[in-house]
This record gives C-alpha cells, structure tokens and sequence, in this order.
C-alpha cells in the first residue's frame, strides 16, 4: 500500500473504485462516497433505467439525481500527492499495463505490476514489495556502522593534515627571521645569497604544503561524498513510502558502493621540515665561501622527509596495466595484466611488431606525457630485473642496446642483477648504494618538471632528468631466471 509522507495518506485511499486511478475532479455523492466526475456520469449513463442513480460503493439508491459539486478539499488531497518528494504517484504504476506496482522480481530486479507474471517473469522468483522493502532497509541499515568508521577515518585525517600544514609553516618562520640578522655580516654578493636561501626555504615549503593541501582537498572531497551519502542513506531508511523507497534503492546502492573503497591512510608521521643546511651555508658564507652560490643554486628536489610515499601514492597513485602486444614471446603477462613472469617456453603468441624479440621486456599500456604519476612494483620474486619508461618509439628488434632498456636515449632504467643496483641511460650506467634488498620500488614521473625519481626502502634512490613532455611509457623486464616475475601494485 503505497504511503505519502507528505499528505499523512495511503495513495490507495485517493482511488476511485471504478476506475482504480487517482481521482480526476473528484466529486462526493450524498452518502459521502467520492469518484472521478466522469466515472459517475458513465455509470449513471450505463443504467438500464436512465433514472435511477445509485451510488456504485454502497448501492444507495437517489430518487432524485444528485448534483455533482467537485470535491475541492479532496482534488487537493490528490494534486499534493502526485507530487510526494522526487516521485510521480503516476510513476509508480506499470509503463506496459498501467496497474498499481505491487510485486518486485528478484531475477530482474525491476518493479511489476501483476499482470506482469504472464510473461518474461514467468518462472522468476517474485515477491510483494513490502517484502523487499523490508529486506533492502536491512541491507541499506547493515552499511551505517561502515560509513560512519569510514567518515570517522577521513575526519582524523584531514585534522593531522591540517595540523601538518601548520607545523609546516611555522618550521620555516625561525629560519627566515634568523637569516635576516646574518645579512649584516655579508659581504659581496650579500643581497643575491641570502635572497637565494630564501628562496629555496620557500620554495620547499609551498612545495611541500602544495601537496599536502592537494591531500586535504582530496580527503574533504571524500569526506563530503561521504556526508552525502550519509544524508542518501538516512533519506531513504527515513522514507516510509514502498515504492518510492524501491526506485532509489538502486541510486543509495551505487553511492555506497562509489565510496567503499574510501580506506584510512596509513599516515606517517608529521614531519618538519629541517633548514639547519641552509643556516649552516649561510654562516659558511661569512668566510667568504667560494662555492657556496653554487650549492644554494642547484635545484631543489622532492625529498622523502619532505613527503612520505603513501602520501605520493594518495596523490599522483597510479597501476599501469601491461600490453600483451609488447612482451617477449618467453614473458608471461597475468590475466588482470599486472604481472609479467619469465617462461622457458614459448607462450606461441601471434607476431606482433609491437613485441621484443630478443629481451624479456615489456611495455605498459598508460602513457604519459603530462601531470605527474605514481606507480610501485612488487620485486620480491625476481633476481634479476630492470623497471623504468621508454619512449613508444624505442627499438623493438634486434640489436645489443638498441631494444634493452638503458641501453639507449629512449629508455631510463633502475636495474638489479643479483644483489647489485643500478641505473642505466644511453647505455651509461650508476652504481647505487642499496643495503638491502627492498620488497617495492616506486617511481614518480614529474613531466612538467623533468624529472623521473625512483625510490626504494623509504629514501630517493636516484633522480633522471630529460624531456618528459614527450609520451612515455612505464617498462618492466624480468631477466635471468625462469619463474621470476614482478608485479604493478594496486593502489
């Protein structure tokens, strides 16, 4: 029975009984029973006798024909509820047999009238609607304590945030003030180094208060999306009408489903940012310093004190997926496209020209050429590997370094062979210090910057500089051993 919040009244009680549809300049006979204007008139019209008039509810029989006065009170009882909040009482019918909706099909999971069990719902499992109802509430109330842990998660840690932003502002204050003193005491070139170190004080800062407000804005939008699915949630275990609660379920459904994946960060703790360095070079300058302008000019780059990698991961994250059309015929690729694994069988792959011949390599299918992306390998079950980007254009077949990667200016590579690193570019390679073997290396691509970092146990391993606005591709190969394998991480 449908209900109307609005009007305090079942939309059932505003029918007229001959026709079974909502009252159409509805009129009240003497005996107080209401119809449709031009119903009455029908059945009057329908008597064998032409002058008898009854009533067709409860056969009360008028000597005299009544006049038929509209019901002003009742027509706009009706008009208030056609209009119940977001729905049209005349939706809530059938759109093929024009019937009351009364049933739910579960196999379809659509609205029917009963009519409709003739038909494509033959054989379909069908119940009453306040069946279903009662069930999709339950299942709508199971959601609130998650959405409510979920909210509590993303309030605390936009308030960390903010106090990060905070503490990040207030770490350079000291610094810039202290510096102004020292001014006194320079020399030649006094103006132009101290204005420099400010700089780079700065420049850190908004840099890293940037991101971390990038943070914040990303944790509010959750948050809010949060709120009002929260409000969705409420609204709809608040409605009392049936059908009308039916129709949003679907909508309350995906909006919960949208924000399921709404997951705490793991968040590191907040950091300050630390200017001693700089102090220290501007106190070295006092001895006149030769090289101290050129220290305080190199550029500033991203630092893992300055931000954490879940931090990157929340920002720029990104899993590429890998081109079947690119890897190596002995390069096995996962079905959900993540892991590449070394075979020592042919995997008899139709030739592709996109494919490498001689190297266990292979391309992903993102590309980039702008903005800045994440991405992390798992590299615990491979001896021997190389994980960079390569330019689409990159040499495919053949030749000693012209395919590998590193081995050319169109590939830049982190490389492990056994326990050794190291990076390769145009064949020029640079042995890093590693002292254990990490379990993840991520890499951050800054193609308006330049500039593609990799990291490893925590810290900047190495930083490539090159033209980035160009599309590049992430690249993965797995060399050496049968079975080893790397994996993209979802994020």
């Amino acid at each position: 029975m449908a209900f109307s919040s609005m009007t305090g009244v079942c939309a059932d009680e505003l029918q007229c009984i001959v026709c079974l549809e909502l009252y159409e300049e509805p009129i009240t006979l003497p005996c107080g029973h209401s119809f449709c204007k031009a119903c009455i008139k029908q059945h009057w019209e329908s008597r064998e006798e032409a002058t008898v008039c009854d009533c067709p509810n409860c056969r009360k029989v008028f000597p005299i024909k009544p006049e038929c006065q509209k019901n002003v009170a009742l027509a706009k009882l009706v008009e208030k509820t056609k209009l119940v909040p977001g729905v049209n009482v005349e939706e809530r019918r059938c759109t093929e047999h024009g019937k009351p909706i009364q049933l739910y099909c579960k196999d379809d999971e659509s609205l029917m009238c009963v009519m409709c069990l003739v038909g494509q719902h033959t054989n379909h499992e069908v119940v009453p609607v306040e069946l279903v109802h009662d069930e999709f509430k339950g299942i709508l109330a199971a959601k609130c304590p998650e959405l409510s842990k979920s909210k509590q998660h993303l309030e605390s840690q936009l308030h960390q945030l903010k106090q990060e932003v905070k503490q990040t502002q207030d770490s350079g204050k000291g610094t810039v003030d202290r510096m102004e003193e020292k001014r006194l005491a320079l020399y030649q070139y006094v103006d132009k180094s101290v204005d420099l170190v400010k700089s780079r004080v700065i420049k850190r800062q908004n840099k890293k208060i940037c991101l971390l407000q990038k943070q914040m804005d990303k944790v509010k939008e959750q948050l809010n999306s949060l709120q009002e699915t929260n409000s969705t949630l409420k609204a709809a275990l608040q409605d009392l009408e049936t059908v009308s609660f039916l129709q949003g379920y679907k909508d309350v459904i995906k909006r919960l489903e949208s924000v399921s994946h709404f997951q705490s960060l793991k968040m590191a703790q907040p950091t300050v940012l630390d200017f001693s360095k700089e102090e220290k070079n501007l106190g070295s300058f006092i001895e006149l310093h030769e090289n101290f302008l050129k220290n305080i000019m190199k550029p500033v780059e991203l630092q893992m004190s300055d931000l954490d990698q879940s931090s990157l991961r929340s920002l720029y994250g990104r899993t590429p997926s890998l081109d079947p059309n690119s890897a190596n015929p002995w390069v096995k690729i996962s079905q959900d496209l993540r892991t590449a694994t070394q075979t020592e069988t042919d995997n008899h792959q139709p030739e592709h020209p996109d494919w490498f011949d001689r190297y266990a390599q292979v391309l992903s299918s993102d590309c980039f050429s702008s903005g800045r992306h994440y991405w992390e390998v798992d590299v615990r079950s491979s001896r021997s590997w190389g994980i960079g980007i390569c330019l689409n254009s990159m040499g495919r077949k053949g030749g000693v370094n012209g395919c590998w990667m590193g081995g050319n200016p169109e590939s830049w590579c982190l490389m492990k062979d056994e326990n050794e690193y190291f990076t390769r570019h145009n064949n020029q390679i640079t042995i890093l210090p590693v002292r254990r073997n990490p379990e993840r290396v991520g890499f951050l691509l800054d193609c308006e910057e330049g500039e593609f970092t990799c990291f490893g146990d925590s810290r900047v391993l190495h930083v490539f500089r090159g033209n980035f606005l160009v599309p590049v591709k992430p690249a993965i190969g797995v060399y050496k051993h049968d079975g080893d394998s790397l994996r993209f991480c979802s994020f």
